[in-house]
């Protein structure tokens, strides 16, 4: 396949490279890298074979220095070999891309076992922007909302709920249950292009 030709919109380098980051401190070492410290060669190999994409060196050490100014980073030079280390591991912003780039690449292994994995919660009103901000985060990371307050995965996901609770207070109401069937299957199936 061949790698996308495009011009990256503003920032957007700068979250992929996030998830990139995300994926190898979720998984232990993603699949396809060894774990943090990572260096810039094993970021533009990732976000080729992840995300089909070729970027520029320089792009990326740019990306790289933005985070490192945000205190998300430290860059840490070795001989001609730029290495990223992560100042906080549980940092809200990389836990939230380390979900996202796991549930990613859960949809493009497309390893479905027929069961569905479902995210409910009753988050009261007086917490109202807690409860928008979860359904904005849920559709954001690929959920499919089933009703206002029940999302549905395919691929087994309970770890990263678990990191989901971590980052968005308020989560204390959320519950999550694997089902065997649910109404309107082949909808689901159809969104997640089972």
């Amino acid at each position: 396949m061949k790698e996308k030709e495009i011009k990256l919109k503003r920032g957007q380098l700068y979250w992929y490279i996030l998830e990139v980051i995300g994926l190898t401190l979720i998984s232990g070492g993603n699949p396809l890298r060894p774990i943090i410290p990572l260096a810039i060669k094993e970021i533009i190999k990732t976000l080729k074979e992840l995300k089909n994409l070729k970027v520029d060196e320089k792009k990326i050490k740019k990306s790289l220095e933005s985070l490192e100014r945000k205190e998300i980073v430290d860059l840490e030079e070795k001989g001609d070999e730029v290495f990223v280390r992560l100042k906080d591991k549980n940092n809200s912003t990389i836990i939230k891309y380390s979900i996202k780039a796991l549930l990613d690449f859960k949809k493009k292994e497309k390893n479905w076992n027929g069961k569905w994995f479902l995210v409910f919660f009753d988050v009261p009103e007086i917490q109202r922007n807690k409860r928008n901000y979860l359904r904005k985060y849920l559709v954001d990371i690929g959920f499919y909302r089933y009703q206002q307050s029940i999302y549905i995965f395919p691929y087994q996901c309970e770890k990263e709920i678990m990191l989901i609770k971590k980052i968005v207070e308020g989560t204390k109401y959320m519950k999550y249950i694997i089902a065997d069937k649910i109404e309107d299957e082949r909808i689901m199936k159809t969104f997640f292009k089972l």
